[in-house]
């Protein structure tokens, strides 16, 4: 049972890691790590490299947006929204960036589109919650605080469980060769 729990152990670190050669990947893992400043830096030489990085770009809006700086945030989410519009985490922090500009307009319309997509059922109660709020009235600021702080903890929960499905999966696959695929199981008589 040890060596089983080592291989999971070693597919979740390494899942958990990713491949932290390039310049995105180390700014997720400075993102994640409560690093937003630094993880600025790695996402702006990743565009440098290649400007077509979506991904890249959703960081370097995150990013901003973590570190306070919401026109700058819209700026580059608003260019992720438009290049993917269907990616749910740049829908979610270009309404959150909204969310602290008093922008109730845009924040309903890209809180609506995120409901559309595909998103973990548990985010999308809270965006339909965050909904029937911004549409009762102008917040006051504690209540926007809560509302930023809810959808952005969902998120990140929504992002955990489906990293800790996905090794839990590899995990699975690399125990049993057999779960991969599939066979038949003849009694011996056949």
């Amino acid at each position: 049972m040890n060596w089983r729990f080592g291989l999971s152990l070693a597919v979740v670190v390494g899942l958990a890691a990713g491949c932290a050669t390039g310049p995105t990947a180390a700014g997720r893992a400075a993102l994640r790590e409560g690093r937003p400043s630094e993880a600025v830096a790695h996402f702006q030489q990743a565009l440098t490299e290649d400007p077509g990085r979506v991904d890249a770009l959703i960081g370097l809006g995150i990013s901003r947006y973590r570190l306070g700086l919401y026109d700058d945030a819209v700026a580059a989410l608003g260019d992720a929204v438009t290049r993917a519009p269907g990616d749910p985490l740049a829908r979610l922090y270009l309404a959150l960036a909204y969310i602290r500009k008093h922008d109730d307009a845009k924040t309903q319309e890209h809180l609506s589109a995120l409901r559309l997509l595909p998103i973990e059922p548990r985010l999308g109660a809270l965006v339909g919650q965050a909904l029937d709020l911004l549409q009762a009235g102008n917040p006051p600021d504690p209540v926007r605080t809560y509302l930023v702080a809810s959808l952005d903890y969902g998120a990140e929960w929504s992002r955990d469980i489906a990293e800790t499905r996905l090794a839990l999966s590899y995990a699975q696959t690399a125990w049993d060769p057999f779960w991969a695929r599939p066979y038949i199981i003849r009694c011996r008589h056949c």
